[in-house]
């Protein structure tokens, strides 16, 4: 997925279209940075009906290589370094989204299976880890 970003693009549409291609991930903004596998504080998350003019000085459009076996915080700093824009992925589990945080190194596949697989066993009620561990 290339991601296209300019000062005009809204904060939603990019997130939108990153949760079209990763459905159990999703993206936040956030005022201030943070480090591999740190915590964001959700007091700084940034309203996604904010276009990026108002958060960087990004003069040119610039354009965001997001694959699938990129690492979730490699993804975290391809935003900060090439659009000036603070972001943390989220995993949903058990119906709630989850920062990433400890969990940096996975691919944003291997995020996006997790997410998944969780979403599934609450459906079903299942638990898959339960069922691997007596097989």
């Amino acid at each position: 997925m290339i991601l296209e970003v300019d000062g005009l693009s809204k904060l939603s549409d990019i997130s939108d279209l990153f949760s079209h291609y990763y459905p159990f991930l999703k993206i936040e903004f956030f005022k201030v940075d943070h480090n591999w596998h740190e915590i964001s504080e959700m007091k700084n998350v940034i309203s996604k009906t904010t276009s990026v003019s108002e958060l960087t000085t990004l003069d040119l459009p610039v354009q965001i290589e997001v694959h699938f076996w990129n690492k979730t915080g490699t993804v975290e700093q391809m935003f900060k370094n090439k659009a000036g824009l603070n972001i943390q992925i989220f995993r949903k589990k058990n119906g709630n989204w989850i920062q990433t945080v400890g969990t940096d190194d996975l691919t944003l596949e291997e995020q996006n299976n997790i997410g998944r697989n969780d979403s599934e066993d609450d459906l079903h009620g299942t638990n898959r880890k339960f069922e691997t561990e007596n097989i």
